[in-house]
Protein backbone atom coordinates (compact mmCIF):
# COMPACT_ATOMS: atom_id res chain seq x y z
CA UNK A 1 0.00 0.00 0.00
CA UNK A 2 1.33 3.60 -0.52
CA UNK A 3 2.51 5.33 2.17
CA UNK A 4 2.79 8.98 0.93
CA UNK A 5 0.88 11.50 2.61
CA UNK A 6 -1.11 14.21 0.73
CA UNK A 7 -1.18 17.88 3.06
CA UNK A 8 -3.55 20.57 2.28
CA UNK A 9 -1.75 23.33 3.00
CA UNK A 10 -3.81 26.01 5.59
CA UNK A 11 -6.24 28.22 4.06
CA UNK A 12 -5.66 32.10 5.38
CA UNK A 13 -8.13 34.79 4.91
CA UNK A 14 -11.98 34.56 4.01
CA UNK A 15 -11.64 32.68 1.30
CA UNK A 16 -15.33 31.68 0.33
CA UNK A 17 -15.67 35.25 0.15
CA UNK A 18 -12.84 36.54 -2.24
CA UNK A 19 -9.63 35.65 0.59
CA UNK A 20 -6.70 34.68 -0.16
CA UNK A 21 -5.87 30.51 -0.04
CA UNK A 22 -3.07 28.41 -1.05
CA UNK A 23 -2.43 26.00 -3.73
CA UNK A 24 0.95 24.25 -4.40
CA UNK A 25 2.72 26.42 -1.90
CA UNK A 26 1.79 29.95 -3.89
CA UNK A 27 -0.94 32.24 -1.89
CA UNK A 28 -3.61 33.57 -4.08
CA UNK A 29 -7.20 34.78 -4.16
CA UNK A 30 -10.18 33.34 -4.63
CA UNK A 31 -12.36 34.76 -7.27
CA UNK A 32 -15.56 35.08 -8.10
CA UNK A 33 -17.59 33.45 -5.01
CA UNK A 34 -20.17 31.43 -6.43
CA UNK A 35 -19.68 31.78 -9.84
CA UNK A 36 -17.18 29.28 -10.81
CA UNK A 37 -19.46 26.64 -9.06
CA UNK A 38 -22.35 27.60 -11.69
CA UNK A 39 -20.17 27.97 -14.57
CA UNK A 40 -18.40 24.86 -14.62
CA UNK A 41 -21.05 22.68 -13.14
CA UNK A 42 -23.84 24.01 -15.57
CA UNK A 43 -22.27 22.01 -18.36
CA UNK A 44 -21.61 18.79 -16.46
CA UNK A 45 -25.32 19.16 -15.79
CA UNK A 46 -25.98 19.12 -19.96
CA UNK A 47 -24.04 16.55 -20.42
CA UNK A 48 -25.48 13.99 -18.07
CA UNK A 49 -28.89 15.64 -18.60
CA UNK A 50 -28.08 14.71 -22.28
CA UNK A 51 -27.59 10.95 -21.24
CA UNK A 52 -30.26 10.57 -19.47
CA UNK A 53 -32.70 11.70 -22.13
CA UNK A 54 -31.24 9.61 -24.31
CA UNK A 55 -31.04 6.23 -21.95
CA UNK A 56 -35.02 7.39 -20.96
CA UNK A 57 -36.13 7.47 -24.34
CA UNK A 58 -33.88 5.13 -25.87
CA UNK A 59 -36.90 2.93 -26.30
CA UNK A 60 -38.57 6.05 -28.37
CA UNK A 61 -35.36 6.23 -30.52
CA UNK A 62 -35.48 3.32 -32.02
CA UNK A 63 -39.36 3.48 -33.22
CA UNK A 64 -38.25 6.81 -34.71
CA UNK A 65 -34.65 6.81 -36.10
CA UNK A 66 -33.80 3.02 -36.49
CA UNK A 67 -35.08 0.96 -39.18
CA UNK A 68 -38.57 -0.58 -38.29
CA UNK A 69 -38.03 -4.78 -37.84
CA UNK A 70 -38.64 -7.76 -35.98
CA UNK A 71 -36.49 -8.61 -32.77
CA UNK A 72 -35.23 -7.01 -29.67
CA UNK A 73 -31.73 -5.50 -31.02
CA UNK A 74 -33.06 -2.23 -31.66
CA UNK A 75 -32.39 -1.41 -27.98
CA UNK A 76 -29.04 -2.54 -28.59
CA UNK A 77 -28.46 -0.33 -31.30
CA UNK A 78 -29.08 2.42 -29.54
CA UNK A 79 -27.33 1.84 -26.55
CA UNK A 80 -24.37 0.95 -28.80
CA UNK A 81 -24.49 4.71 -30.60
CA UNK A 82 -25.03 5.91 -26.86
CA UNK A 83 -21.36 3.92 -26.40
CA UNK A 84 -19.76 5.75 -29.91
CA UNK A 85 -19.88 9.12 -28.07
CA UNK A 86 -17.26 7.39 -25.81
CA UNK A 87 -15.09 6.67 -28.38
CA UNK A 88 -14.22 10.35 -28.84
CA UNK A 89 -14.41 11.01 -25.21
CA UNK A 90 -10.22 10.65 -24.87
CA UNK A 91 -9.51 12.54 -27.95
CA UNK A 92 -11.33 15.19 -26.26
CA UNK A 93 -10.01 14.72 -22.80
CA UNK A 94 -6.53 14.19 -23.66
CA UNK A 95 -6.25 17.10 -25.93
CA UNK A 96 -8.39 19.79 -24.21
CA UNK A 97 -7.02 18.59 -21.25
CA UNK A 98 -3.20 19.04 -22.59
CA UNK A 99 -4.31 22.39 -24.12
CA UNK A 100 -5.87 23.65 -20.95
CA UNK A 101 -2.49 22.88 -18.99
CA UNK A 102 -0.72 25.03 -21.89
CA UNK A 103 -2.79 27.76 -22.55
CA UNK A 104 -5.24 27.69 -19.45
CA UNK A 105 -8.40 26.83 -18.49
CA UNK A 106 -11.25 29.31 -19.09
CA UNK A 107 -10.13 29.63 -22.87
CA UNK A 108 -11.53 26.24 -23.41
CA UNK A 109 -14.50 26.80 -21.25
CA UNK A 110 -16.66 28.31 -23.48
CA UNK A 111 -15.97 26.22 -27.00
CA UNK A 112 -16.40 23.02 -25.05
CA UNK A 113 -20.02 23.92 -23.49
CA UNK A 114 -21.06 25.23 -27.17
CA UNK A 115 -20.20 22.39 -28.75
CA UNK A 116 -22.16 20.18 -25.91
CA UNK A 117 -25.06 21.70 -26.17
CA UNK A 118 -25.27 22.59 -29.44
CA UNK A 119 -25.13 18.66 -30.24
CA UNK A 120 -27.80 17.56 -27.90
CA UNK A 121 -30.16 20.12 -29.13
CA UNK A 122 -29.14 19.52 -32.96
CA UNK A 123 -30.21 15.61 -31.67
CA UNK A 124 -33.85 16.96 -31.30
CA UNK A 125 -33.49 18.09 -35.04
CA UNK A 126 -33.26 15.26 -36.45
CA UNK A 127 -35.48 13.40 -39.36
CA UNK A 128 -36.88 10.06 -38.49
CA UNK A 129 -36.17 6.84 -40.60
CA UNK A 130 -39.42 7.37 -42.70
CA UNK A 131 -37.85 10.62 -44.11
CA UNK A 132 -34.62 9.90 -44.27
CA UNK A 133 -34.15 6.27 -44.17
CA UNK A 134 -30.49 5.63 -43.01
CA UNK A 135 -29.06 8.80 -42.84
CA UNK A 136 -31.23 9.45 -39.60
CA UNK A 137 -28.88 7.09 -37.21
CA UNK A 138 -25.64 7.98 -39.49
CA UNK A 139 -26.08 11.69 -38.55
CA UNK A 140 -27.19 10.83 -34.73
CA UNK A 141 -23.67 8.66 -34.49
CA UNK A 142 -21.50 12.05 -35.14
CA UNK A 143 -24.04 14.45 -33.32
CA UNK A 144 -23.17 11.61 -30.31
CA UNK A 145 -19.13 11.78 -31.31
CA UNK A 146 -19.61 15.58 -31.14
CA UNK A 147 -20.76 15.42 -28.16
CA UNK A 148 -18.47 12.85 -26.59
CA UNK A 149 -15.25 14.80 -27.60
CA UNK A 150 -16.91 18.12 -26.22
CA UNK A 151 -17.37 16.56 -22.93
CA UNK A 152 -14.49 14.76 -22.61
CA UNK A 153 -12.18 17.97 -23.07
CA UNK A 154 -14.96 19.81 -20.89
CA UNK A 155 -14.73 17.86 -17.52
CA UNK A 156 -10.84 17.90 -17.04
CA UNK A 157 -10.91 21.54 -17.77
CA UNK A 158 -13.88 22.24 -15.49
CA UNK A 159 -12.79 20.01 -12.65
CA UNK A 160 -9.37 21.60 -12.88
CA UNK A 161 -11.20 25.23 -12.98
CA UNK A 162 -13.36 24.28 -9.84
CA UNK A 163 -11.06 23.55 -7.50
CA UNK A 164 -8.43 25.71 -8.69
CA UNK A 165 -10.58 28.44 -8.12
CA UNK A 166 -11.78 27.57 -4.53
CA UNK A 167 -10.15 26.81 -0.99
CA UNK A 168 -7.83 23.55 -0.80
CA UNK A 169 -8.86 22.78 2.27
CA UNK A 170 -12.69 22.61 1.30
CA UNK A 171 -12.66 21.12 -2.34
CA UNK A 172 -13.88 17.90 -1.38
CA UNK A 173 -17.12 20.11 -0.81
CA UNK A 174 -16.74 22.08 -3.97
CA UNK A 175 -15.80 18.56 -6.10
CA UNK A 176 -18.47 17.05 -4.25
CA UNK A 177 -21.15 19.80 -6.80
CA UNK A 178 -19.54 18.66 -9.48
CA UNK A 179 -20.46 15.21 -8.78
CA UNK A 180 -23.85 16.30 -7.31
CA UNK A 181 -24.49 18.06 -10.73
CA UNK A 182 -24.19 14.60 -12.59
CA UNK A 183 -26.99 13.77 -10.50
CA UNK A 184 -28.91 16.58 -11.10
CA UNK A 185 -28.67 16.76 -14.78
CA UNK A 186 -29.91 12.95 -14.89
CA UNK A 187 -32.59 13.96 -12.57
CA UNK A 188 -33.65 17.14 -15.10
CA UNK A 189 -33.47 14.98 -17.44
CA UNK A 190 -34.91 11.62 -16.24
CA UNK A 191 -37.96 14.23 -15.16
CA UNK A 192 -38.10 15.80 -18.92
CA UNK A 193 -38.73 12.38 -20.46
CA UNK A 194 -40.73 11.20 -17.60
CA UNK A 195 -43.04 14.30 -18.15
CA UNK A 196 -43.32 14.30 -22.11
CA UNK A 197 -44.11 10.32 -21.40
CA UNK A 198 -46.75 10.42 -19.03
CA UNK A 199 -48.50 13.84 -20.77
CA UNK A 200 -48.59 12.97 -25.00
CA UNK A 201 -49.77 9.89 -26.28
CA UNK A 202 -47.41 7.07 -28.18
CA UNK A 203 -47.82 8.43 -31.19
CA UNK A 204 -47.81 12.02 -30.17
CA UNK A 205 -44.64 11.11 -28.35
CA UNK A 206 -43.11 9.39 -31.43
CA UNK A 207 -44.05 12.09 -34.03
CA UNK A 208 -42.79 15.32 -31.82
CA UNK A 209 -42.89 14.80 -28.08
CA UNK A 210 -39.28 13.29 -27.68
CA UNK A 211 -37.66 16.16 -29.40
CA UNK A 212 -38.39 18.40 -26.69
CA UNK A 213 -36.37 17.16 -24.03
CA UNK A 214 -32.63 17.42 -26.59
CA UNK A 215 -33.94 21.04 -27.62
CA UNK A 216 -34.19 22.36 -24.17
CA UNK A 217 -30.61 21.96 -23.90
CA UNK A 218 -29.70 24.91 -26.05
CA UNK A 219 -31.17 27.40 -23.89
CA UNK A 220 -29.45 26.36 -20.96
CA UNK A 221 -25.83 26.06 -23.08
CA UNK A 222 -26.31 29.64 -23.63
CA UNK A 223 -26.67 30.43 -20.30
CA UNK A 224 -23.82 28.29 -19.26
CA UNK A 225 -21.63 30.59 -21.65
CA UNK A 226 -22.63 33.94 -20.73
CA UNK A 227 -21.60 33.08 -17.60
CA UNK A 228 -17.88 31.66 -18.65
CA UNK A 229 -16.99 34.47 -21.01
CA UNK A 230 -17.33 36.70 -17.86
CA UNK A 231 -14.85 34.15 -15.72
CA UNK A 232 -11.05 34.97 -15.01
CA UNK A 233 -8.14 32.16 -15.17
CA UNK A 234 -7.16 30.60 -11.58
CA UNK A 235 -4.52 32.11 -10.10
CA UNK A 236 -2.78 28.55 -9.28
CA UNK A 237 -2.54 28.16 -13.06
CA UNK A 238 -1.42 32.17 -13.44
CA UNK A 239 1.44 32.53 -10.77
CA UNK A 240 2.57 28.70 -11.91
CA UNK A 241 3.03 29.47 -15.34
CA UNK A 242 5.74 31.88 -14.01
CA UNK A 243 8.42 29.78 -13.22
CA UNK A 244 7.32 26.62 -15.97
CA UNK A 245 7.78 25.67 -18.92
CA UNK A 246 3.62 25.44 -20.46
CA UNK A 247 4.49 23.95 -23.72
CA UNK A 248 6.44 20.75 -21.58
CA UNK A 249 2.72 19.73 -19.79
CA UNK A 250 1.61 16.85 -21.90
CA UNK A 251 -0.02 13.77 -21.55
CA UNK A 252 2.92 11.93 -21.78
CA UNK A 253 4.22 13.91 -18.40
CA UNK A 254 1.48 13.27 -16.77
CA UNK A 255 1.27 9.27 -17.73
CA UNK A 256 5.20 9.14 -16.90
CA UNK A 257 5.57 10.76 -13.62
CA UNK A 258 1.71 10.40 -12.15
CA UNK A 259 0.71 6.47 -13.51
CA UNK A 260 -0.02 5.26 -10.08
CA UNK A 261 -2.52 8.51 -10.01
CA UNK A 262 -3.71 7.27 -13.11
CA UNK A 263 -4.63 4.26 -12.70
CA UNK A 264 -6.33 4.24 -9.24
CA UNK A 265 -8.52 7.46 -10.88
CA UNK A 266 -9.10 4.89 -14.10
CA UNK A 267 -10.76 2.55 -11.13
CA UNK A 268 -12.42 5.09 -8.83
CA UNK A 269 -14.05 6.73 -12.16
CA UNK A 270 -15.22 3.50 -13.64
CA UNK A 271 -16.93 2.81 -10.63
CA UNK A 272 -18.83 6.10 -10.37
CA UNK A 273 -19.41 6.20 -14.40
CA UNK A 274 -19.92 2.13 -14.50
CA UNK A 275 -23.18 2.47 -12.24
CA UNK A 276 -24.23 5.50 -13.25
CA UNK A 277 -24.77 4.24 -16.86
CA UNK A 278 -25.93 1.06 -15.81
CA UNK A 279 -28.17 2.00 -12.83
CA UNK A 280 -30.26 5.02 -14.32
CA UNK A 281 -29.03 4.91 -17.96
CA UNK A 282 -29.61 1.34 -19.27
CA UNK A 283 -31.79 0.03 -16.10
CA UNK A 284 -34.96 2.14 -16.49
CA UNK A 285 -35.43 0.92 -20.39
CA UNK A 286 -34.66 -2.15 -19.21
CA UNK A 287 -37.92 -2.32 -16.92
CA UNK A 288 -40.31 -0.89 -19.27
CA UNK A 289 -38.68 -3.44 -22.03
CA UNK A 290 -39.17 -6.55 -19.38
CA UNK A 291 -43.15 -4.87 -18.27
CA UNK A 292 -41.41 -4.94 -14.85
CA UNK A 293 -42.77 -1.31 -14.24
CA UNK A 294 -43.84 1.09 -16.59
CA UNK A 295 -41.91 4.41 -17.68
CA UNK A 296 -43.17 6.93 -15.57
CA UNK A 297 -42.69 4.88 -12.28
CA UNK A 298 -39.43 3.59 -13.54
CA UNK A 299 -38.07 7.32 -14.05
CA UNK A 300 -39.83 8.96 -10.79
CA UNK A 301 -37.55 6.33 -8.79
CA UNK A 302 -34.76 7.04 -11.03
CA UNK A 303 -35.26 10.71 -10.03
CA UNK A 304 -35.94 10.17 -5.89
CA UNK A 305 -32.28 8.36 -5.98
CA UNK A 306 -29.93 10.99 -8.12
CA UNK A 307 -32.06 13.66 -6.20
CA UNK A 308 -30.17 11.84 -2.91
CA UNK A 309 -27.15 11.82 -4.64
CA UNK A 310 -26.86 15.33 -5.23
CA UNK A 311 -27.77 16.33 -1.83
CA UNK A 312 -25.03 13.65 -0.07
CA UNK A 313 -22.41 14.50 -2.41
CA UNK A 314 -21.23 17.54 -1.55
CA UNK A 315 -22.65 16.88 2.34
CA UNK A 316 -19.90 13.66 2.27
CA UNK A 317 -17.72 15.37 0.49
CA UNK A 318 -17.58 18.28 3.39
CA UNK A 319 -17.24 15.39 5.54
CA UNK A 320 -14.21 14.07 3.73
CA UNK A 321 -12.10 17.78 4.26
CA UNK A 322 -12.19 16.67 7.62
CA UNK A 323 -11.64 12.86 7.81
CA UNK A 324 -10.26 12.50 4.15
CA UNK A 325 -10.89 11.33 1.03
CA UNK A 326 -9.50 7.49 1.11
CA UNK A 327 -12.31 6.90 4.44
CA UNK A 328 -15.22 7.80 2.22
CA UNK A 329 -13.89 5.81 -0.74
CA UNK A 330 -13.49 2.66 1.03
CA UNK A 331 -16.30 2.69 2.83
CA UNK A 332 -18.64 3.68 -0.56
CA UNK A 333 -16.87 0.94 -2.93
CA UNK A 334 -16.72 -1.78 -0.25
CA UNK A 335 -21.02 -1.33 0.46
CA UNK A 336 -21.32 -1.37 -3.55
CA UNK A 337 -19.26 -5.02 -3.61
CA UNK A 338 -21.69 -6.19 -0.72
CA UNK A 339 -24.85 -4.82 -1.93
CA UNK A 340 -24.33 -4.22 -5.98
CA UNK A 341 -26.36 -7.89 -6.41
CA UNK A 342 -28.80 -8.09 -4.24
CA UNK A 343 -29.84 -4.27 -4.90
CA UNK A 344 -30.22 -5.15 -8.36
CA UNK A 345 -32.35 -8.57 -7.40
CA UNK A 346 -34.41 -6.34 -5.85
CA UNK A 347 -35.87 -3.77 -8.64
CA UNK A 348 -36.57 -6.60 -10.70
CA UNK A 349 -39.48 -7.91 -8.54
CA UNK A 350 -41.68 -5.30 -9.42
CA UNK A 351 -41.99 -3.82 -6.68
CA UNK A 352 -41.81 0.44 -6.78
CA UNK A 353 -41.38 0.49 -2.75
CA UNK A 354 -38.19 -1.39 -3.52
CA UNK A 355 -37.56 -0.12 -7.12
CA UNK A 356 -37.28 2.89 -5.01
CA UNK A 357 -35.33 2.06 -1.72
CA UNK A 358 -32.63 0.57 -4.34
CA UNK A 359 -32.86 3.68 -6.47
CA UNK A 360 -32.23 5.85 -2.72
CA UNK A 361 -29.05 3.60 -1.53
CA UNK A 362 -27.47 3.60 -4.61
CA UNK A 363 -28.07 7.51 -5.10
CA UNK A 364 -26.19 7.81 -1.74
CA UNK A 365 -23.52 5.41 -2.09
CA UNK A 366 -22.46 7.20 -4.91
CA UNK A 367 -22.27 10.36 -3.36
CA UNK A 368 -19.87 8.92 -1.00
CA UNK A 369 -17.07 8.72 -4.25
CA UNK A 370 -15.35 11.97 -3.60
CA UNK A 371 -13.55 11.32 -6.66
CA UNK A 372 -13.14 14.60 -7.89
CA UNK A 373 -11.20 16.19 -5.59
CA UNK A 374 -8.94 12.96 -5.17
CA UNK A 375 -8.04 13.09 -8.21
CA UNK A 376 -7.30 16.38 -8.65
CA UNK A 377 -5.03 16.47 -5.66
CA UNK A 378 -2.90 13.80 -6.97
CA UNK A 379 -1.69 15.81 -9.37
CA UNK A 380 0.36 19.55 -10.04
CA UNK A 381 -0.99 22.38 -11.31
CA UNK A 382 1.43 22.31 -14.49
CA UNK A 383 -0.29 19.14 -15.38
CA UNK A 384 -3.38 18.95 -14.03
CA UNK A 385 -6.00 18.75 -16.57
CA UNK A 386 -3.43 16.56 -18.50
CA UNK A 387 -3.84 14.30 -15.06
CA UNK A 388 -7.40 14.19 -14.52
CA UNK A 389 -8.42 13.81 -18.56
CA UNK A 390 -6.33 10.70 -18.64
CA UNK A 391 -8.30 8.89 -15.59
CA UNK A 392 -11.61 10.03 -16.98
CA UNK A 393 -11.16 10.49 -20.52
CA UNK A 394 -9.92 6.69 -20.35
CA UNK A 395 -12.42 5.27 -17.69
CA UNK A 396 -15.62 7.03 -19.68
CA UNK A 397 -14.77 5.52 -22.86
CA UNK A 398 -14.10 1.84 -21.69
CA UNK A 399 -15.84 1.46 -18.60
CA UNK A 400 -18.80 3.95 -18.76
CA UNK A 401 -19.62 4.42 -22.24
CA UNK A 402 -19.55 0.43 -22.59
CA UNK A 403 -21.32 -0.08 -19.71
CA UNK A 404 -24.86 -0.08 -20.91
CA UNK A 405 -24.25 -2.00 -24.19
CA UNK A 406 -22.62 -4.52 -21.86
CA UNK A 407 -25.74 -4.69 -19.90
CA UNK A 408 -28.03 -4.96 -22.35
CA UNK A 409 -26.01 -7.22 -24.62
CA UNK A 410 -26.09 -9.73 -21.33
CA UNK A 411 -29.67 -9.01 -20.82
CA UNK A 412 -31.11 -10.39 -24.14
CA UNK A 413 -28.54 -13.41 -24.20
CA UNK A 414 -29.93 -14.29 -21.28
CA UNK A 415 -27.25 -13.47 -18.97
CA UNK A 416 -29.09 -10.93 -16.90
CA UNK A 417 -28.21 -12.19 -14.00
CA UNK A 418 -24.28 -11.37 -14.78
CA UNK A 419 -25.21 -7.20 -15.06
CA UNK A 420 -24.92 -7.33 -11.09
CA UNK A 421 -21.82 -8.88 -10.98
CA UNK A 422 -20.45 -6.97 -13.86
CA UNK A 423 -20.93 -3.82 -11.13
CA UNK A 424 -19.47 -6.15 -8.12
CA UNK A 425 -16.50 -6.52 -10.56
CA UNK A 426 -15.89 -2.43 -11.19
CA UNK A 427 -16.67 -1.70 -7.38
CA UNK A 428 -13.94 -3.91 -6.30
CA UNK A 429 -11.73 -2.76 -8.38
CA UNK A 430 -12.28 0.58 -7.13
CA UNK A 431 -12.43 -0.75 -3.55
CA UNK A 432 -8.84 -1.87 -4.36
CA UNK A 433 -7.98 1.48 -5.74
CA UNK A 434 -9.30 3.14 -2.94
CA UNK A 435 -7.06 1.32 -0.60
CA UNK A 436 -3.99 1.55 -2.33
CA UNK A 437 -4.18 5.26 -2.53
CA UNK A 438 -2.58 7.72 -0.21
CA UNK A 439 -4.62 9.34 2.03
CA UNK A 440 -4.85 13.18 2.24
CA UNK A 441 -5.07 14.97 4.93
CA UNK A 442 -5.35 18.50 6.84
CA UNK A 443 -1.82 20.70 7.08
CA UNK A 444 -0.83 19.39 10.62
CA UNK A 445 -2.68 16.26 10.01
CA UNK A 446 -1.08 12.96 10.69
Amino acid sequence: MLREVHRIPPVTGQAASGGSVHDDGVTFRVRGGGRPIIATCIANAIEWYDFAVYGALASVLVAVLLRPGPGDGGLTAIFAVFATSFLARPVGALLVGMRADQVGRRRLLAATILLMAGATAAIGLLPPWSAVGVLAPMCLVVLRLVQGFASGGEISVSIAYLLESSPPRRWGYYGGWHTATIALGFTAGLTAAAVVSATLSTADLERWGWRIPFLVALPLGLAGLYIRLRLRETTPFEQAGRSADRSAATIQTAWREHAPAVWTGFALVSVLSGTFNIWFVFLPSHLVAEDIHDLPVALACAVAGLAAAAVAAPLLGLLSDRIGRRPLLVAGTSLLCLLAVPLYELVLQGSMLRLLVADLAIGILLGTLVISAHIAERFPVTVRASGIALTYGLATALIGGTAPVVASLLTEHGFSVCVPLYLLGLSAAGLTAALHSPPVVASGGT
